[in-house]
């Protein structure tokens, strides 16, 4: 079977953020589309993730083989006619994999 993928000029990209262990919530909500943080880069172009009282310090890694973001496309009622388009292409990834530290007054004034 034949997939055909379309794009249309500049493609956006996106970066994956990588994390170890768990995200929890205080309620049994689900965390998809909902902020859970700010993302921020210090000088030396490292992330910096804020998550409530909590701060992660992570690095930029470039990933071996870039991943791409598809849509699937449907123009007609036979299944041939599935298209798919590049929505974005994902070429590094942001990793945090230290534990996460409590924000205390002092460490603010850091960054």
């Amino acid at each position: 079977m034949q997939i055909v993928i379309q794009s249309t000029g500049n493609i956006p990209e996106y970066s994956m953020i990588e994390f170890q262990g768990d995200l929890e919530t205080k309620s049994d909500e689900a965390l998809g589309g909902k902020v859970i943080g700010d993302l921020h880069f210090n000088h030396e172009g490292n992330p910096i993730m804020i998550i409530g009282h909590h701060i992660l310090h992570g690095k930029v890694q470039d990933l071996d083989k870039p991943l791409v973001v598809i849509t699937k496309e449907s123009d007609g009622i036979p299944e041939n006619d599935v298209k798919y388009g590049v929505t974005a292409v994902i070429k590094r990834k942001l990793i945090f994999k230290t534990r996460p530290k409590p924000i205390v007054g002092e460490m603010i004034k850091k960054l």
